[in-house]
């Protein structure tokens, strides 16, 4: 009988407490310049993003009765679609919460036995398997160190940020060559993602801007239960991080 097992990633947990460590110390880093009643600014903006996404590769391990096996999750290059709103807070600081959809951000490569001979004509998976798309909400935070130094440079506003909020990750199928299959799952995490950008003023309303993050996306989940024709088998759910490298580039609406 076929059944499934998750070695927990050391630090996973740690990245995170590391970020909220981080938000923290960025957040009292913009304070530590005390602003005025004349520099709060409170001006809200909308924004608008499209993004590249490189997912990061990882592996999930099977168990059966005789041997371990694994599945490699291949890398995507894809889009990142992003939407949302923020608060001006001061020239240096600013705030929003933003919703951003990637599809197809990975699929299993390769199903190997024991002896780790990938694609074997028995094991060959089918095309999305174990496909996986995400919705990310997100709370940030942004500091331009430049203005909290005083350092004037124009229409340019670099920063650097972070943010912390929620995933929810849908996986399709894990198909086998015999029509056997392991069903999906959606499963609801932690999300961060830290990085750094520069915005333009193109006008007093417009700014483009453009920037770089490591994005977190948590856990995905595969289903529990393995389907051989008319036979269903409760399985350990299978589990995997999504994790990505990307670049956004978008216009923001200051009112």
């Amino acid at each position: 009988m076929l059944s499934i097992s998750f070695a927990p990633k050391l630090g996973q947990f740690a990245c995170k407490s590391a970020l909220g460590t981080m938000l923290l110390a960025v957040g009292l880093t913009g304070l530590t310049k005390t602003a005025s009643a004349e520099e709060w600014q409170l001006s809200p903006y909308l924004r608008a993003d499209l993004g590249y996404s490189m997912t990061i590769d990882d592996r999930d391990d099977f168990f059966d009765s005789a041997e371990r096996d694994s599945v490699e999750l291949a890398r995507y290059k894809g889009q990142r679609y992003q939407i949302g709103a923020g608060l001006n807070l001061t020239d240096y600081l600013r705030t929003d919460i933003t919703v951003s959809y990637g599809a197809q951000l990975s699929a299993a490569e390769d199903y190997r036995d024991a002896d780790g001979i990938p694609n074997k004509a028995v094991n060959k998976l089918n095309d999305g398997a174990f496909e996986t798309s995400n919705w990310t909400t997100m709370m940030n935070v942004y500091v331009d160190p430049l203005s909290i130094a005083g350092v004037d440079v124009g229409a340019f506003s670099p920063y650097l940020q972070g943010g912390i909020g929620w995933a929810r990750n849908k996986t399709e199928k894990l198909f086998f060559p015999d029509s056997t299959f392991i069903r999906g799952d959606t499963h609801n995490d932690i999300a961060w993602q830290i990085g750094a950008g520069v915005g333009y003023a193109i006008s007093d309303h417009w700014k483009l801007d453009l920037s770089y993050r490591y994005l977190d996306m948590g856990e995905v989940r595969g289903g529990d239960t393995y389907i051989n024709g008319a036979t269903a088998t409760k399985l350990e759910a299978t589990r995997f991080d999504l994790r990505a490298h990307e670049i956004l580039i978008g216009l923001q609406y200051q009112f």
